[in-house]
């Protein structure tokens, strides 16, 4: 008998059917095995049969009747339970194809659902579980439309009218903040900072109000996209130094959000759509974004051109006079 490592199996068997191949080789039955090991032959059939797990005990009574090191069979194990763990995880996602269908179909095209090698055709949605880092359809709605995100950001994403494509856009920008961390400075620091700031900022949005002309919209998702707006790019690397995040990502047509200002993993993040018709949209949802890190606290979250009940409608007022003002005084009409 071969010996595989259980990463290297290409097929994923019951440990059991490894031993009754040994012992076929050694030219023993399963009432000798009981007799070398001091089990009866019910019992060792039941481990042949897949229908008892291998326990370490076990494992190390196998090695010494087949040579065969215990670490090979409790890796065996593992590999089996794993596969029918997953093998039920996608048995339940088959029973509700409504949730895996409900996600925007975009989320493929644009590549932000990668699928492993463990997930097949993944018909099923065990990479949806991934992006979304949860791990099921349940725990989803629990955290995006039900308590777990109300409490933590005082909104549920239950009143926006597509629930699954705005949680893919909020999920994308957690993402794309994982793969590149900044320093937290801390929401005193940040205010510090965006005060001083401010005047080169509103400067930088007066030198870059519209497009030049030829220039292409940026987007993050299409691989042929090499042409990179340097007003967005601009404004990332300047409100970095203040300790802001700022990210652009394309939203979905069901879920048309603008802006979006919230504090994740102690960093402020505005977060934008990449697809502005005008620069004046953009400056305006920008502005607004940041009054929020300059007034408001770190719990909320909020939502721009998202049909949604803030909480609080005297801070978007603010952020709205804030805005308005940056923008008069970087030269744009209000």
């Amino acid at each position: 008998m071969q010996v595989f490592r259980c990463d290297e199996l290409a097929v994923v068997v019951p440990p059991g059917r490894h031993l009754a191949e040994k012992l076929e080789e050694m030219g023993l039955d399963a009432n000798d095995l009981a007799a070398r090991m001091g089990y009866t032959p019910k019992a060792v059939n039941d481990i042949l049969q897949g229908n008892c797990r291998i326990m370490p005990e076990v494992a190390i009574m196998l090695e010494m009747v087949t040579e065969i090191p215990a670490s090979f069979w409790l890796r065996s194990q593992i590999a089996y339970d794993e596969y029918l763990s997953r093998e039920l995880i996608k048995a339940t996602l088959d029973n509700q194809p409504l949730w895996r269908k409900s996600f925007p179909e975009e989320l493929d095209v644009r590549d932000w659902v990668r699928r492993s090698k463990n997930d097949g055709d993944d018909k099923s949605g065990l990479s949806l579980l991934k992006f979304f880092a949860v791990a099921s359809p349940k725990a989803w709605d629990g955290y995006y439309k039900d308590a777990r995100l109300k409490v933590a950001f005082r909104i549920s994403l239950a009143e926006v009218k597509d629930p699954y494509a705005m949680s893919a856009w909020i999920r994308r920008g957690e993402i794309l903040s994982d793969q590149d961390p900044m320093e937290k400075l801390g929401q005193p620091a940040v205010r510090k900072n965006l005060k001083v700031a401010l005047p080169e900022i509103i400067a930088f949005a007066a030198a870059n109000k519209v497009r030049p002309k030829g220039e292409k919209r940026i987007t993050y998702w299409t691989p042929e996209a090499e042409v990179v707006d340097d007003c967005m790019t601009g404004l990332q690397a300047l409100c970095r130094k203040i300790g802001i995040r700022v990210l652009f990502v394309q939203n979905f047509k069901s879920a048309p959000v603008h802006g979006m200002y919230r504090w994740y993993k102690d960093v402020p993040l505005i977060q934008l759509h990449d697809r502005f018709e005008k620069r004046a949209a953009m400056w305006f949802t920008f502005f607004h974004e940041l009054a929020h890190v300059l007034y408001h606290g770190k719990k909320g979250i909020c939502l721009q051109n998202i049909e949604i009940t803030h909480n609080y409608p005297e801070k978007e007022d603010e952020a709205n006079c804030f805005a308005q003002k940056c923008m008069a005084d970087a030269g744009f009409k209000v």
